[in-house]
């Protein structure tokens, strides 16, 4: 059985996740205790889990959006909802049949198939309540490896969306899809939980949260050999590994293992830094940040070349070397 503590916990500090993980419940016959109703468009639970605690759900009597409750499967459809017609009508880029053909695609879960449908902190789910999925919020970089937790292990990618309504992503598509869900949200949706430009929602089924420890916890990449196996012979790669080789052979003689290599001239001080990074990846840092040095006429490698290599990639220095 998922530990949901632990689970969030490790979502927070190798996730590097926005607030507390959030976990999503669908209740089919009734709504459990200790959570309380909102009079919210019910997208907004994910914030109110995420950035309040808050134990919350919605339901036909409790909400604020006639879209959500729509796409929950809650209550009817109104005709202009169905049709796409509250977007053509009430703006001036949307087309009748651009939001027709949106909405005809955007998915809702069977009607009366749920009660209501609750959010709570992953970490402070009450006892007994079943988790459907979880939702996280965080940047690009950091839902690579949260949203490819079920790809190393299967070989099955993720299913992605653009533009639709949140609430049918959030709600709906994670049971038709089977599958974890990768999506920026509509415009509501992101105003609604208060979105930053840099921050997208991976939804995570719980069938498949037991992979999240396998890919953040044991992040390992040997660089040295994938460069081996995938770098043609006239890459500088091989120029400079013999190159690098032949003068640590020079230095400490010959059969002995090299361990970590560094062809440019670093500060001790950079290299310390560069030592941090989790075990498996430190080859791979160190041939990046000398790549990026080269790139940029860098003839010496310091603290601040590796700062501002981390900026260019929207990370920082803290990501960059897994540090809590």
């Amino acid at each position: 059985m998922t530990d949901l503590k632990s689970l969030s916990q490790i979502l927070i500090t190798k996730g590097k996740v926005r607030g507390k993980p959030v976990a999503m419940s669908l209740f089919r016959d009734r709504i459990p205790e200790g959570y309380e109703p909102i009079q919210d468009e019910p997208c907004s639970i994910v914030h109110r889990a995420m950035d309040e605690g808050k134990k919350v759900y919605f339901d036909a009597e409790h909400h604020d959006c006639l879209v959500g409750t729509y796409h929950a499967g809650m209550i009817p459809g109104k005709k202009e909802i169905v049709s796409g017609e509250y977007l053509s009508k009430t703006t001036s880029f949307f087309s009748y049949e651009g939001a027709a053909r949106l909405k005809a695609g955007t998915r809702g879960l069977p009607p009366g198939m749920v009660k209501a449908i609750g959010a709570a902190p992953l970490d402070d789910v009450p006892e007994g309540v079943p988790v459907d999925w979880i939702v996280v919020v965080c940047n690009p970089h950091n839902a690579n490896p949260i949203a490819g937790c079920r790809m190393v292990q299967e070989g099955i990618l993720p299913y992605g969306s653009f533009g639709t309504s949140l609430c049918g992503e959030l709600f709906a598509t994670p049971w038709y899809e089977k599958n974890i869900v990768v999506t920026f949200g509509d415009f509501g949706g992101r105003m609604n939980n208060r979105i930053k430009q840099d921050e997208l929602f991976v939804i995570i089924p719980i069938e498949f949260a037991d992979y999240l420890p396998k890919i953040l916890l044991d992040l390992r990449l040997d660089a040295n050999a994938a460069y081996e196996l995938t770098k043609p012979p006239s890459s500088p790669f091989w120029q400079k590994k013999d190159k690098a080789s032949k003068q640590y052979a020079g230095e400490t003689g010959a059969g002995e293992s090299p361990g970590l290599t560094f062809t440019m001239e670093w500060e001790e001080d950079a290299k310390e830094l560069i030592k941090k990074a989790p075990e498996g990846i430190i080859d791979f840092a160190v041939n990046s940040a000398e790549e990026f040095a080269r790139e940029k006429g860098y003839t010496k490698i310091t603290k601040k070349v590796l700062a501002e290599q981390m900026q260019e990639m929207g990370m920082d220095l803290e990501d960059m070397l897994g540090e809590q």
